[in-house]
């Protein structure tokens, strides 16, 4: 309950109320001064507490109803019509509890017969139809405005974490492939590799250059197409490939459905890195990894299997907690990161479920 009703907008809600009732009692007790025909008759009780005490007792219990609908309906981007048809079928139930509230003020105060099903009822329903529209809209604007600012507000947040993130991101990666273990051992092949294979070497070095623009050019895009995020990934790979030669095997399973999927940019490779560095090991000298990327239902699985080193205690390096922490700003619960040795074979196995998305 308390986290359907905002209490601060309730807040709100009860002070346009108070505003709105205000002005009425106002208009009312100016009518009367001025002995207006309608008003003579009606005590100061009648023209400024009767209306107050009536509406307070309707009105907020209304309010609560609208809340405990409106949010839901927000949070699942329900179709305007139905939101209309919904609102207006309330707002008739709003004016019924007036109608009726003020019939029965009437009937114990001044002993008058009930007008709930006659003429008199209904004509005093139209009536209440016209004057109470105003102060329901007033409410509904009120609610829908108070969300919709909240909501700019959350967005704009969410970018600037995005983007502090995103540039973190960049950053361990930048420091990922500049690392001297990285770039010596890199180095060290390309000049073996000179003499050996002068087309290979020129290839290492191509990629190595081009790995690094790729990062420092990236665009300030949370939300990239998988098939863009595999250009820095194949620069990589190749990379990899090359230094531990035969003793690495990659394998790569992309379903061509998923290839458009839109994926936090920068998100496997440090998973990668993690299944190369820590791969390796005393009784694995040659390594398998797969990478694959599916579609199931409305989701995208993204997984990293590798058959190396299994991990004693489970601990996310930056690398990881930034992943986990991107993920977390742009699908709030609506992911699963799972980091795991492998139950049935040697290995770990690391997983990302995302929602599914295409431009």
């Amino acid at each position: 309950m308390k986290k359907l009703i905002d209490k601060k907008l309730f807040a709100i809600l009860l002070g346009y109320m108070g505003a709105y009732h205000v002005v009425y009692v106002a208009k009312r007790v100016f009518l009367k001064s001025m002995q207006e025909e309608g008003y003579l008759d009606l005590s100061w009780w009648d023209i400024i507490f009767a209306p107050i005490l009536g509406n307070f007792i309707v009105v907020p219990p209304v309010i609560l109803v609208i809340l405990l609908v409106t949010k839901p309906m927000i949070k699942k981007k329900t179709k305007w019509g139905y939101i209309f048809g919904l609102h207006f079928v309330f707002y008739l139930f709003y004016v019924v509890l007036i109608c009726f509230n003020s019939s029965l003020y009437v009937h114990f105060v001044y002993n008058d017969p009930l007008h709930l099903f006659d003429w008199d009822g209904l004509r005093f329903f139209l009536y209440s139809m016209n004057l109470n529209f105003l102060g329901y809209v007033g409410f509904v604007t009120i609610i829908y405005t108070y969300y919709y600012i909240q909501q700019i507000a959350k967005t704009e947040r969410q970018k600037v974490l995005l983007s502090q993130q995103l540039q973190t991101m960049k950053m361990e990666l930048l420091k990922s492939q500049l690392n001297p273990h990285f770039l010596f051992n890199t180095l060290n092949g390309i000049a073996a590799l000179i003499k050996e294979d002068a087309d290979k070497a020129q290839r290492l070095i191509g990629n190595l250059g081009d790995l690094l623009r790729e990062v420092l050019l990236l665009k300030d895009e949370h939300l990239i197409p998988l098939e863009k995020e595999m250009v820095i990934l194949d620069k990589y790979l190749e990379i990899m490939q090359t230094r531990f030669s035969d003793h690495l095997s990659i394998e790569i399973i992309i379903e061509d459905s998923v290839r458009h999927a839109l994926v936090p940019s920068m998100l496997v490779q440090p998973i990668l890195e993690n299944s190369f560095k820590y791969g390796y090991g005393r009784n694995t000298t040659d390594l398998e990894v797969t990478l694959s990327a599916i579609k199931k239902e409305d989701s995208l699985f993204l997984t990293v299997r590798n058959n190396g080193m299994p991990i004693g205690e489970v601990k996310e390096g930056t690398g990881l907690k930034n992943i986990r922490n991107r993920l977390e700003t742009l699908y709030r619960e609506s992911f699963h990161f799972v980091f795991e040795n492998n139950a049935n074979e040697k290995g770990v196995v690391t997983t990302i479920e995302i929602p599914f998305q295409v431009l």
